[in-house]
């Protein structure tokens, strides 16, 4: 297996991870399990916190990756199209499902939400967002690229600072976005391909071990001042700690595989709410079940429509 190769196949197998790490993430599993150790569970939840949320920056710097390519063959538009339309697919299919809760809300806070980022969909529209940024920023030279990635970061951060101390109350669709959040790892995640960085594994380690310890400080400080509502989003920890965590699985040699490992965990990511929101109806509400269950249905649906072959080529697309 060439070098290539390997790569592929190691982000292939972190995606589901990450993927699984959203779902632990919104089944409420870590809260319900942390909530009555006391001093000891504000550390376990900070830790949780951290470690679950390298999940978004991680799949945008997978994304930046690979956007690369894509913009040296001139296909962003298609790539954005893509996104746009799984978004807008799968945004019809949540309001279909919530149906009864979205009948009962006004018309316009549904239509603002679909604006700003529809529930956990808002990644597929920050992403997309993010990518047209990109495209035209780099028309400027790698340095523009940098320096509007600084800029949009560093005001995403004092944005969620200044709602955390209190100072404003600008919702977290506000910053929690394609520009102010996502981007800046979609850059990085870009400069790993057309710059591809020279850092010994021992760095990396000591980079994922100090951005996760800074990243766990952050968030316990913000569990202490204001409680759990609302945990951290954005820790500055993760910009050290999510690139290293990438560049050290792309070293890692896996095991070739041929189960769609990749739009499994796009699958496990737009479908998992459903399921998650859909046991509960029918009578199984414990998070720990739910949320391996959140997994394992999406993947099984998935392996299912790659098994049907060119017949249901239409549903692949959908993941």
């Amino acid at each position: 297996m060439d070098k290539t190769q390997t790569r592929q196949m190691s982000v292939d197998y972190l995606r589901v991870v990450l993927a699984a790490f959203v779902v632990v993430a919104h089944s409420g599993l870590a809260r319900e399990t942390f909530r009555t150790w006391g001093d000891a569970g504000l550390v376990a939840l900070a830790t949780g916190n951290s470690v679950l949320r390298v999940a978004v920056p991680v799949f945008t710097l997978i994304a930046g990756y690979f956007l690369a390519s894509v913009l040296r063959r001139a296909r962003l538009s298609d790539w954005v199209g893509h996104l746009l339309v799984l978004y807008a697919v799968w945004s019809a299919v949540y309001l279909l499902f919530l149906w009864p809760y979205y009948t009962n809300r006004p018309l316009g806070l549904t239509a603002t939400e679909l604006t700003l980022g529809f529930m956990h969909l808002w990644f597929l529209e920050g992403l997309a967002i993010s990518g047209v940024i990109l495209g035209a920023v780099r028309l400027l030279g790698s340095g523009a690229v940098v320096a509007s990635a600084v800029v949009l970061g560093l005001v995403g951060v004092a944005l969620q600072y200044a709602r955390m101390a209190g100072l404003s109350e600008m919702p977290v669709e506000h910053y929690r976005n394609g520009p102010f959040y996502l981007y800046p790892y979609l850059v990085m995640g870009w400069l790993m391909a057309v710059h591809p960085p020279r850092l010994s594994t021992a760095l990396l380690w000591a980079m994922v071990a100090g951005g996760l310890v800074l990243t766990i400080g952050e968030s316990l400080y913000w569990l202490r001042r204001i409680g759990e509502e609302p945990l951290l989003e954005i820790p500055v920890g993760h910009l050290i700690l999510c690139p290293a965590l990438l560049l050290l699985v792309m070293r890692l040699r896996m095991p070739d595989t041929a189960l769609p490992l990749g739009r499994a965990a796009a699958g496990i990511y737009v479908l998992h709410v459903i399921v998650l929101q859909g046991l509960p109806k029918l009578g199984v509400d414990h998070p720990g079940v739910t949320a391996v269950l959140g997994i394992a249905l999406p993947f099984l649906l998935v392996w299912g429509v790659s098994l049907a072959g060119r017949r249901h080529r239409w549903l692949s697309r959908l993941f």
